[in-house]
């Protein structure tokens, strides 16, 4: 019977041992095979056979393998492990996402450095270990590695171990805290208080934030309470976990967060926002508004470092749900009866922009029509470069050759703000190329509609020449007199067909004056022969209609089918048209 030997608990025969010690002075004496692997080269693959004989975990037959390398390949035993599988996995890996204890600690105890070794992902052994939740084989790692500190190491994720197994709690869904994810938990937040220095050496994603996402409020408290310094810690963007929280919308992961440490309110990232200002920016639920305002009502007002409060962000953002709510609903101090909105509305960051301004930039036309009917702004209020929010809506940064601001703009003009006097109406792009992607595109539409409008007038004009039923002839009583005069259906046709050719005519005359090198006078004849061409479209169908019903009026079905169809296509048509001019649609205007 073989001997065994005893380290820290576990038991390994000396016989694999013996095998090994030999497999190391083999070669030794070979220097050119002694040489480092490299990537590209065919020895630093790992052997098939001893691939699948590590995965297996018979010690003897993943020593015979190794025997069987050695001897095909003429390599020393210490160039053999350092072999990878495609992945980049070593044999450690292999061996530990497979929770082959045996093969493992077989390993550490010849090859100790393969612990720090990574695999293409970056992942170390106690990763994947993590990864396939072997308990076992995790906690002889955090034994084996308490030197090299591995348990604090990132992958490519930027997630340490301790962060994988926050995530496997969460995929598990066992809310009775049992089970193997469970203790695995528990085992690395055991392992991490032990060290008071955890907070610095942890590297990648703090561990809290993985609670938070997982929405689960239970873990997020038994992190906090075990490893309470990670409250403190900040992310590349120089965020805490409360600016994560608020991020994504999560109430109760920010109610805790502020529970367990109010000061985590006044922290500001790099960029010098508070937890406030991004969740205002993020679009939060209207839900959260109050809980914000009742957990942070000394930072209504707070700017970050472009001086912009919370309106300016939400602004910015185009948060009109934000912005409503805070327009409409913002608690009244009950002292003064003063609304902290009344300060937020017209309050201006370092360049001089009101929340007005920035919407009107970044053209959020839902923002702006907040904003513009709210009675407490001030519309002429004008930032650091003497510009009102309609003079910043005609500058280059708020054109898009998809969304040219015209909506935006007619938003402002209906709300009472005007240019400044003087002032070029076109932007400095205009003026240096004599014409911006808005003008181009608002000069297309025109065209376009000048087009279809002139041949509406042309179909309704010959319609008005080619009467249904035909004329009385020379010897009628009345000759060149309509024969279905007295008709309802036929006095409909007439009416229908007039106002038709007269709107589509008017239609022309407005979109031909409006094509000029004047982008206002284009955008508000662009706006006015919308509606005058819907009006002719439906006066031309039902002329149509009318036409029809004469002609068939003495075949009840027909003329019953052929209403049912026309109304199902007049209200397609007014469907899908009125959007397309309605000073309201985001897409079109």
């Amino acid at each position: 019977m073989a001997h065994v030997i005893s380290m820290e608990g576990s038991e390994t025969s000396t016989m694999p041992n013996e095998r090994l010690e030999a497999l190391k002075v083999r070669y030794i004496l070979a220097p050119d095979n002694q040489h480092q692997l490299g990537d590209g080269g065919l020895n630093k693959i790992m052997d098939r056979h001893l691939y699948e004989a590590t995965k297996r975990g018979d010690v003897e037959k993943f020593i015979d393998a190794l025997e069987k390398v050695s001897e095909s390949r003429k390599l020393a035993l210490s160039l053999i492990f350092d072999q990878v599988s495609p992945s980049g996995n070593s044999l450690l890996h292999l061996a530990a996402g497979s929770g082959n204890d045996d093969v493992m600690e077989l390993i550490l105890i010849h090859f100790p450095n393969t612990m720090i070794q990574k695999n293409s992902s970056e992942d170390t052994a106690l990763h994947v270990a993590v990864r396939y939740q072997w308990f076992n084989t995790i906690e002889k790692l955090i034994r084996w590695g308490i030197e090299s500190e591995i348990i604090y190491w990132k992958n490519n994720d930027n997630k340490s171990p301790l962060y994988l197994a926050i995530e496997k709690c969460e995929f598990s869904k066992q809310r009775h805290r049992k089970g193997t994810d469970w203790e695995i938990l528990q085992l690395l937040l055991q392992e991490y208080a032990q060290d008071e220095a955890y907070a610095v050496k942890i590297q990648g994603m703090s561990p809290v934030l993985a609670a938070i996402e997982a929405q689960d409020t239970e873990l997020l408290e038994e992190i906090i309470d075990r490893l309470p310094k990670l409250l403190q810690a900040r992310d590349e963007n120089g965020g805490t976990p409360l600016h994560y929280a608020a991020s994504v919308d999560n109430v109760w992961a920010t109610l805790l967060l502020l529970e367990k440490c109010p000061d985590l309110a006044l922290q500001t990232d790099k960029n010098g926002s508070y937890p406030i200002h991004i969740a205002f920016e993020r679009r939060c639920s209207v839900a959260f508004l109050p809980l914000l305002y009742d957990t942070w009502p000394e930072l209504a007002e707070v700017k970050n470092k472009k001086g912009q409060n919370i309106l300016h962000v939400a602004a910015k953002a185009g948060n009109d749900v934000v912005v409503g709510w805070i327009l409409k609903e913002w608690p009244v101090r009950s002292e003064t009866g003063e609304t902290d909105t009344e300060k937020l509305v017209n309050s201006k960051d370092v360049d001089g922009n009101t929340p007005l301004h920035l919407a009107s930039i970044h053209n959020h036309c839902e923002v702006m029509r907040y904003l513009a009917k709210d009675k407490r702004i001030d519309l002429r209020l004008r930032n650091n470069d003497g510009l009102n929010a309609l003079d910043v809506a005609m500058e280059p940064q708020s054109f898009s050759s998809k969304d040219p601001a015209v909506r935006g703009r007619k938003i402002l003009i209906k709300a009472g703000v005007w240019g400044n006097k003087g002032r070029d109406v076109r932007s400095p792009r205009e003026q240096s190329c004599g014409a911006s992607e808005s003008s181009k595109w608002i000069k297309d539409e025109i065209n376009t509609q000048l087009l279809v409008a002139t041949l509406v007038a042309s179909v309704t004009f010959t319609a008005g020449f080619t009467l249904p039923g035909g004329y009385n002839a020379s010897n009628d009583p009345h000759p060149g007199k309509a024969t279905m005069l007295h008709k309802g259906v036929f006095q409909l046709f007439v009416i229908c067909d007039t106002l038709a050719m007269y709107n589509s005519i008017l239609a022309v005359v407005v979109l031909l004056r409006g094509n000029v090198s004047d982008i206002r006078v284009a955008e508000r004849a662009y706006t006015i022969a919308g509606p005058l061409l819907l009006w002719a479209f439906i006066g031309m169908v039902v002329a149509f209609l009318a036409a029809i019903i004469v002609a068939v009026s003495k075949l009840l079905w027909l003329m019953t089918l052929i209403l049912c169809i026309a109304v199902l296509y007049i209200g397609s048509l007014v469907g899908y048209y009125f959007p397309m001019i309605d000073p309201r649609n985001k897409v079109y205007l």
